[in-house]
C-alpha cells in the first residue's frame, strides 16, 4: 500500500471524524485530565450564533390550601438571557520529510495498521488535542477574569466578555504568605458571598503554588495543629508546615470541599502557561444543571455544571464539530500537511455560582 491510497483508506473510514468527534478528547488523557470540561462541557449548539435563555430555578414553598380549591400559582424563577457568538479557531502541522520516511517504512514491511496508529497518534496529538486544549485554555480564562482575550497570528484579537457579579472575583486582600493574614478568612467570605444567594461549594480548585503557600502560613498551622497558640496569644511549634490532607481536614470541618489541585499546562510557540492561572483559587458550586456526554454505547453524566462549552458547525461542514483534514505531498520535501478547525466558545449560565480569589501571593 502507497501513502496515498493510505490516506484515502483512512478518510473512507471516516478516521479523521473519529478522532475529531471523540466525545471523550475534551476530558483529556491518562495523566492529563481537563478539569476545566467537568464544569462546561462540551455540547452541541443549535447555530453559530444564538439567544442562550439562561433560566435558573429556584423552589418556593407551597402553601396552605382548602381541599377542592384550585392550586395556588406561585412565582419565582430566575430568568435572564443573552447572545452567543461561537468563535473560530484552527491550526495546521506539517509531518515532516523524518516522519514521512518512517511511515513509509512501515508500509513497506506491509504494517499498514502500525502506520495508520502512528498517522493517527500524530493527528491526535498535535492537531485535535491543539483545538481542545484551545477550548481548556478559554474555559479558565472566562471562569477566572470573564473575559477571553483570544488571539491570532497577524495580531489578530478579540475580547469575549461574560457575567462579572459585583464581588465574585476579588484579588486577595493580603498577602497569604504574611503570618498575619488568615486565608481561611478570604476563603469564608466568599463561600458566605455565595451562600447568602443560596449558592453551596461543592468544588476548590487551585494550584500546587497557593497549598505551598497555605501550608506555611502560620494562621493556617494553628488552624491545623502544627502550631498552637500559648496563654499569651503567641504562635509555637510554628517551625513545620500544614500539610494538604490537614488543610482538607480544617475545611471539611467548615462544611466545604477538599481542594483539588489543577497544576496542568499548555504550550505555546513562546512558552508554557498554566491553564488555571497561578495564585488563584476557583470555588465552584452545585447547581443541579446536568450534562449528559453521548459515547456511543454509553452516556457520562456530568453533574452541578456550570454552563457548557458550545460546539458549532466549522466553515464548510453541514453538522456540528470538529474538523480534521490531512494531504500528502509526494514533492520534495515530501510531507503531510494537516489541518484542524472548530467554531466554538464556552457558555457561563451560572454566573453566580462561582468564586475566584485572585494574586495569591
Amino acid at each position: 500500500m502507497d501513502l496515498i491510497t493510505l490516506l484515502r483508506q483512512f478518510s473512507n473510514e471516516s478516521g479523521y471524524e473519529n478522532i475529531a468527534r471523540n466525545p471523550l478528547a475534551q476530558f483529556g488523557r491518562r495523566g492529563r485530565a481537563y478539569v476545566g470540561a467537568t464544569l462546561l462541557p462540551e455540547r452541541p449548539a443549535p447555530a453559530n450564533a444564538y439567544r442562550e435563555d439562561n433560566i435558573s430555578y429556584r423552589t418556593v414553598i407551597a402553601n396552605l390550601g382548602t381541599r377542592y380549591s384550585a392550586a395556588q400559582k406561585k412565582g419565582g424563577d430566575l430568568v435572564g438571557s443573552f447572545m452567543v457568538e461561537l468563535a473560530e479557531s484552527d491550526i495546521a502541522r506539517e509531518f515532516t520529510g523524518q516522519m514521512y520516511d518512517a511511515l513509509l517504512a512501515h508500509l513497506q514491511r506491509n504494517a499498514s495498521m502500525e502506520a495508520v496508529a502512528s498517522f493517527t497518534n500524530w493527528l491526535d496529538t498535535t492537531v485535535n488535542l491543539a483545538l481542545v486544549e484551545l477550548l481548556e485554555k478559554w474555559r479558565w480564562e472566562a471562569i477566572v477574569n470573564g473575559v477571553i482575550h483570544a488571539t491570532g497570528d497577524n495580531k489578530l484579537s478579540e475580547d469575549i466578555v461574560y457575567a462579572d457579579p459585583v464581588g465574585h472575583r476579588v484579588v486577595a486582600a493580603a498577602a497569604w504568605s504574611n503570618n498575619a493574614t488568615d486565608p481561611f478568612e478570604d476563603i469564608n467570605a466568599m463561600v458566605q458571598l455565595l451562600a447568602d444567594k443560596g449558592y453551596n461549594v461543592n468544588r476548590i480548585i487551585t494550584g500546587r503554588d497557593v497549598i505551598s503557600i497555605m501550608a506555611g502560613n502560620d494562621k493556617v498551622k494553628t488552624r491545623t495543629g502544627v502550631a498552637v497558640v500559648s496563654a499569651t496569644g503567641q504562635i509555637m511549634s510554628a517551625a513545620g508546615r500544614a500539610s494538604l490532607e490537614n488543610i482538607n481536614g480544617a475545611l471539611q470541618a467548615d462544611g466545604l470541599p477538599v481542594i483539588e489541585t489543577y497544576d496542568l499546562q499548555y504550550r505555546t510557540q513562546e512558552g508554557t502557561g498554566f491553564f488555571l492561572p497561578r495564585g488563584t483559587m476557583t470555588l465552584a458550586c452545585t447547581t443541579g444543571r446536568m450534562e449528559d456526554v453521548d459515547l456511543g454505547d454509553d452516556t457520562r453524566t456530568i453533574y452541578d455544571t456550570l454552563g457548557y462549552t458550545a460546539i458549532g458547525r466549522g466553515a464548510g461542514q453541514a453538522g456540528n464539530g470538529r474538523v480534521i483534514r490531512a494531504e500528502a505531498f509526494d514533492n520534495k520535501p515530501p510531507r503531510i500537511e494537516a489541518e484542524g478547525w472548530q467554531t466554538a466558545l464556552p457558555v457561563i449560565t451560572e454566573p453566580e455560582a462561582l468564586a475566584v480569589i485572585k494574586s495569591i501571593s
